[in-house]
């Protein structure tokens, strides 16, 4: 009897911690199966984790990607600056910069992609500039205008 007892306790023991394993659970991101004449494969791509939240200990599983969120801000700015003007937008090869009632002397601009990397440069030389975007892939684009090292104005334009 005590025999019995002692195989049943090792039993119900076994059979509460193989149900509680997870060895091949997983969550993936992709897989199938491939049969030819000479067999077949199955596979699957995916890297398991794991996160535990909460008081309760609660486990998620999930599949863990790299990613990378890059944010670029620029609000036009408001100034007193309304004498300079940014046409066309949207502009296809040429956009012109005019200077219609602010002097353009010591003027430059900074041509920025959408994650915020300086494309072009240069220096603002009439008060009708005229800039070949036609190399430039189409992009949302961001344009700011200083003058003697301040901004005065920064436009986001829309190359086609």
């Amino acid at each position: 009897m005590k025999r019995t007892s002692i195989h049943c306790f090792f039993l119900i023991l076994f059979t509460f911690s193989v149900s509680i394993l997870n060895a091949q659970s997983a969550v993936l991101a992709t897989g199938t199966n491939a049969s030819g004449g000479n067999g077949s494969v199955s596979y699957s791509v995916g890297q398991t984790a794991y996160l535990y939240k909460g008081a309760n200990s609660q486990v998620l599983e999930g599949v863990q990607q790299a990613y990378e969120i890059t944010t670029l801000s620029a609000n036009e700015t408001t100034t007193k600056q309304e004498g300079i003007l940014l046409y066309p937008n949207p502009t296809r090869d040429y956009l012109y910069i005019d200077f219609s009632s602010v002097s353009y002397k010591g003027s430059e601009y900074q041509l920025f992609d959408a994650q915020g990397k300086l494309i072009k440069k240069d220096m603002i030389l009439q008060s009708k500039s005229e800039l070949n975007l036609s190399s430039l892939p189409s992009a949302v684009y961001i344009i700011r205008i200083n003058q003697n090292g301040e901004n005065l104005k920064t436009f986001k334009v829309i190359k086609k």
